[in-house]
């Protein structure tokens, strides 16, 4: 089976530099590649070469215009017209990209397209390769909140819609209950690296945050929250690693309609104020007395997050918007628990795997309870850890997702040939 990954227009797919989805799907290809000829379509970083073979996958790396080229003309799409959908959501957003994609696509001849989001490049691609089989993956809300008709063309011209978790995927049954696509959920993974540490040291009191340095990430919560954890655990340490790169706001912010997300419009500046404003409204909310209880660690590379998270003692995830929940399958892989937000995907990974608390959104008391209750009670954080562990090695390891992928992708080209049986 030939097979073509399609990644987002702005993401990198090659380590290091990789975003969730970009791990995603090296992770996953480099694991079909063993079995399928195997092609990963993404954009081309600055002075790399247009083709490469990595780990028996091929790489088509396209040449595109600047992400700030288009990161400006969505201010100015979004200033002119207001009351419209965002630039990105046009058919013609990274249109660059999407040529060069098709272009390749039909060079390929694959047997599948693995579209990475995007519903709204699917009928494009339709056109260019008739005859493959495409599967959507949804990572994001966006069949739930963009255009009805568009995500609906979307929709149709795909022949099965995937997405990270039952939340994402429940939310585009709901808006298109007459959809003959059919729809599967396949998570996000995690590396089970058994030569890193798995045991929690119970004197401890280390809690990490793993994530993008952006507002949707709740961080703001956790530095309300900790004070009152410091008060009850003066040792406890805070480390936030990630890189500082804010998701725009017409991306998630002006598509929703939960307020405390919309709220978040207050850490966004106006176009053409410096970077980093939300990483500097972060560091202004540490109190002087307890900075030295806070580490801002900047990003981290994923071959080296196992051995960070087996060395804290919670993992916290305060998010306001998460479809899945990657820091948390990480964590338990290691045996550390966590402590997450009821938001997105994240109830489905702790209620899967029992290694963790669940408290409500955008709630500083609540979130400060759940980290002190865990810290002060190492047996229960040693527990959490082992039941979470050993259900992450069951549910969420590489090795398995790649084969839930592999059966997602055969089935899709079954219902490619079945509708082509019917149109002959």
């Amino acid at each position: 089976m030939k097979v073509a990954f399609v990644s987002q227009f702005f993401d990198a797919v090659l380590p290091p530099d990789q975003g969730s989805i970009g791990i995603w799907t090296y992770e996953v290809a480099r694991r079909l590649a063993a079995d399928h000829e195997t092609t990963v379509i993404a954009r081309r970083p600055r002075g790399g070469q247009a083709r490469l073979r990595v780990e028996d996958i091929q790489f088509e790396l396209l040449p595109c215009a600047p992400l700030r080229v288009w990161t400006g003309a969505s201010h100015v799409w979004t200033r002119l017209r207001p009351h419209v959908q965002p630039l990105f959501a046009q058919g013609f957003y990274a249109i660059e990209f999407l040529t060069q994609t098709t272009r390749a696509l039909r060079r390929l001849a694959p047997d599948v397209i693995h579209l990475q989001n995007f519903p709204h490049y699917v009928p494009a691609i339709r056109r260019a390769v008739p005859d493959a089989a495409i599967v959507l993956h949804m990572h994001c809300d966006w069949l739930s909140q963009l255009d009805y008709d568009s995500m609906a063309r979307g929709v149709a011209a795909a022949d099965l819609v995937i997405g990270c978790s039952s939340h994402v995927v429940s939310a585009a049954r709901r808006r298109f209950p007459q959809a003959r696509t059919q729809f599967a959920v396949v998570p996000n993974g995690t590396p089970l690296d058994r030569s890193a540490p798995t045991s929690i040291n119970a004197g401890d009191s280390r809690v990490l945050f793993v994530g993008r340095i952006s507002p949707e990430k709740g961080i703001h919560t956790l530095l309300d929250a900790w004070p009152k954890v410091v008060e009850a655990h003066p040792a406890a340490r805070l480390d936030i690693v990630g890189p500082s790169v804010e998701t725009p706001r017409e991306f998630l912010i002006d598509l929703s309609k939960d307020q405390d997300v919309l709220d978040l419009s207050r850490f966004y500046p106006e176009s053409g104020s410096p970077r980093g404003s939300y990483s500097s409204a972060l560091r202004t909310m540490i109190p002087s007395q307890l900075a030295h209880t806070v580490t801002l660690s900047g990003p981290m590379p994923y071959e080296r997050m196992p051995e960070k998270y087996a060395a804290s003692s919670i993992v916290v995830n305060p998010s306001l918007s998460e479809s899945f929940g990657m820091s948390l399958v990480e964590a338990l892989a290691t045996g550390t628990p966590v402590v997450a937000t009821r938001v997105g995907g994240m109830p489905e990974i702790v209620e899967a795997t029992g290694g963790g608390l669940l408290v409500e959104k955008n709630d500083p008391a609540a979130l400060a309870d759940a980290i002190v209750q865990l810290l002060s009670h190492p047996a229960l954080r040693e527990e959490l850890g082992r039941r979470g562990a050993q259900r992450v090695a069951e549910l969420y390891p590489w090795a398995r997702i790649a084969v839930l992928t592999q059966d997602i992708h055969k089935e899709a080209l079954s219902i490619r040939q079945q509708k082509g049986k019917r149109a002959s």
